[in-house]
């Protein structure tokens, strides 16, 4: 069996097509331009799931992929658009029988999320005087991850985690097996660079928010760099935003990487990647 990732998601935080936008992306007919916020399911080989992000169009994109059971969530920064639809977890708790479902993240991040979210995190925030009404609330476990580097394991699956620069922020970087996660990233530090390179990763998905260079995320420039030195045999781009046109970036990628091994691709929803 192999480890496999649906790609619930591959826009940038306003989604494509962008709200009030008419541009030639916003408004364009193929469907891999249309891009909810990016998010991952990933399914390894020993049948665990893990959900990557929590993302305000969560419902609509557990929906869409049909999926009806989630055993871990790992949350990689606490921006809205990776976050806020962590809410849409609650029916993976109610059962039969009803049950709490791990969260994991940075130390800096669970911070963010028990103060933006205390009616979920904080543990005395309901009381006698003050019970859960209505619907309920998600039960949710928050794990805090080292995310050094060193192994760490989760339902008996090894990852290793870094934390990667995020404009004022930090992020998630994944590792699983040889596969490689890293989103939401201004740069990718050089020992991280030489550790990528010594896993030989198969696949990498890397972030690519616009042509040219961006201030909190990679863009097309910096994401080839790293592409070519990390020499991955596939990567795929990922966190495009409305200026970014599938099938013209499929085109500028077949023509950077004509000569070199690494089979670098457009990442789309719905896509299905195995490893």
């Amino acid at each position: 069996m192999k480890t496999k990732l649906n790609i619930l998601g591959s826009g940038t935080s306003t989604g494509v097509p962008m709200l009030g936008c008419s541009c030639e992306v916003c408004t364009s007919d193929n469907p891999k331009n249309k891009r909810f916020r990016t998010s991952f399911f990933l399914q390894t080989k020993k049948g665990k799931h893990f959900l990557i992000d929590t993302t305000p169009d969560l419902r609509s994109q557990l929906l869409r992929a049909n999926i009806k059971h989630i055993e871990n969530t790992i949350i990689t920064h606490d921006h809205a658009d990776h976050l806020h639809g962590i809410d849409d977890l609650r029916p993976f708790c109610f059962g039969p029988p009803p049950r709490s479902l791990p969260v994991f993240t940075h130390a800096e991040c669970a911070k963010s999320m028990t103060a933006r979210f205390p009616y979920i995190f904080e543990k005395d925030y309901f009381n006698e005087k003050k019970p859960i009404l209505g619907g309920g609330i998600p039960k949710l476990g928050l794990h805090q991850l080292k995310a050094d580097g060193s192994d760490e394991f989760i339902d008996g699956e090894k990852f290793n985690f870094y934390l990667l620069p995020h404009g004022h922020h930090k992020s998630l970087g994944i590792c699983h097996e040889n596969m490689a996660i890293f989103i939401d990233c201004n740069s990718i530090p050089g020992p991280i660079i030489k550790e990528l390179k010594k896993r030989r990763i198969d696949l990498l998905i890397i972030d690519c928010v616009k042509f040219g260079s961006h201030k909190t995320h990679l863009g097309t420039q910096k994401a080839f760099e790293y592409i070519k030195e990390i020499a991955p045999t596939r990567a795929g781009l990922i966190h495009m935003g409305h200026g970014l046109d599938h099938n013209k970036l499929e085109l500028l990628c077949q023509e950077e990487f004509k000569n070199h091994k690494t089979e670098v691709f457009v990442t789309y929803d719905t896509m299905h990647l195995e490893c």
